[in-house]
């Protein structure tokens, strides 16, 4: 679709990978909408309306952790807006790989909290909005620790994290499509983002720059045919076409 004037949410857009797919769509045309909880600084930054253009981003104060406060920032973008066009969930964390009897259970919900329960809580937000029009796209960043999280170094409760994404991404993908609402699967390999500022991976050189798979997710969104199971591979990196059709 053209993105000119379609209405881009993204959850976790204050920066890394969100905040490249928004530079991106915003280059685009489009009016990016960001929900974080960490804004502040980045709201007072940059731009929220520019004056006489036709793309530009706003943001929004938002916990995905919380549903409520969601469908109450995504009701606010609709009064806005008047429409979401498009609902990127990309909100994430991650957690050093540690063995499992030394895991920090506490840091292991919040996890799930954010990576899981955030993105079924965006989707719902947007399936709220998009099912009174018949239309919208939902996209879910993944990573492709969902398909070979057990040759990585991810750790067990982000890998896990991903599977269940993965899972429910392809639930929801039959579940909506009846009501005109397309759910686009995006699953990179490493990137090099502040995620990682707790402890980096050994092999963090290898990974790509966010601008890189932001242009991709863009592009994937403005085909004709946009794939609905984007898989955005690291250099180097291999995926056993077996577990891809699995």
């Amino acid at each position: 679709m053209e993105l000119s004037q379609k209405v881009v949410v993204i959850t976790g857009g204050a920066k890394g990978l969100g905040a490249a797919i928004g530079q991106v769509c915003r280059a685009h045309g489009a009016r990016v909408v960001v929900i974080d909880r960490d804004i502040a600084h980045e709201a007072n930054r940059d731009t929220q309306e520019d004056s006489g253009t036709s793309s530009y981003t706003v943001y929004f104060a938002g916990d995905v952790t919380d549903e409520v406060q969601l469908k109450v920032v995504a009701g606010n973008i609709v009064t806005k807006f008047g429409a979401i066009d498009i609902w990127i969930n990309n909100a994430g964390v991650w957690m050093p790989p540690v063995p499992v009897v030394d895991i920090d259970i506490a840091k292991a919900r919040n996890l799930f909290n954010v990576n899981v329960f955030g993105t079924i809580h965006g989707t719902r937000a947007a399936v709220g909005v998009m099912e009174k029009v018949g239309k919208g796209t939902i996209v879910n960043i993944i990573s492709t620790t969902a398909f070979d999280g057990m040759n990585g170094s991810s750790g067990s409760m982000y890998v896990t994290s991903k599977y269940a994404l993965r899972g429910f991404t392809n639930v929801i993908r039959e579940e909506l499509s009846p009501k005109g609402i397309n759910v686009i699967g995006v699953y990179p390999g490493g990137m090099k983002t502040d995620i990682f500022n707790e402890a980096k991976p050994n092999n963090i050189n290898d990974f790509m720059p966010a601008s890189d798979v932001a242009d991709r997710i863009v592009n994937n969104l403005e085909s004709a045919q946009p794939e609905s199971q984007l898989i955005i591979p690291r250099q180097g990196q291999k995926i056993n076409p077996a577990i891809l059709a699995g």
